[in-house]
């Protein structure tokens, strides 16, 4: 069986997650400030958890498109604790950010800081969307069988 283009446009697309995610971690410091309220041995754990998830995508992505299924079962492991993770934490983190906006510290004007937060807010469940829909595509039995051939 021959690989599908859902294959290759998902692989393309755990890379470029990959990348957004790297960068989106930026430094523990800046990390560190949505995460406000939670025990610091924990935001070390998440911010190496989102560093792993990161260059996981990255090197996952590029096996996927070889169909090797061992990358496909990692990608599916490392996004069902993003997702669960997300739910758990997706509260304080929004919360910070809505204080963080509203800080001096963010030095953002004042009239744009409802619009910065509702982009936040569509780009989380946008990013929360595309994770699901790796975990349904790379569970599906015909994708499944793709792997399993090579």
């Amino acid at each position: 069986m021959e690989k599908s283009k859902g294959v290759r446009v998902y692989a393309v697309a755990i890379i470029a997650f990959g990348v957004y995610t790297l960068l989106g971690a930026g430094s523990y410091k800046q990390f560190s400030v949505m995460f406000q309220g939670v025990p610091p041995a924990v935001i070390i754990c998440i911010y190496a958890f989102t560093i792993f998830y990161g260059i996981c995508g990255i090197y996952c992505g590029s096996k996927i498109t070889r169909l090797e299924d061992w990358a496909r079962k990692m990608i599916l492991s490392v996004t069902v604790i993003s997702v669960l993770s997300g739910f758990l934490l997706n509260g304080i983190v929004m919360a910070n950010l809505k204080n963080f906006l509203a800080s001096n510290t963010a030095q953002i004007p004042p009239e744009i800081t409802g619009s910065v937060y509702k982009y936040a807010v569509i780009l989380t469940a946008l990013a929360t969307l595309y994770e699901l829909s790796v975990i349904y595509f790379f569970t599906r039995p015909r994708v499944r069988e793709q792997f399993k051939r090579q």
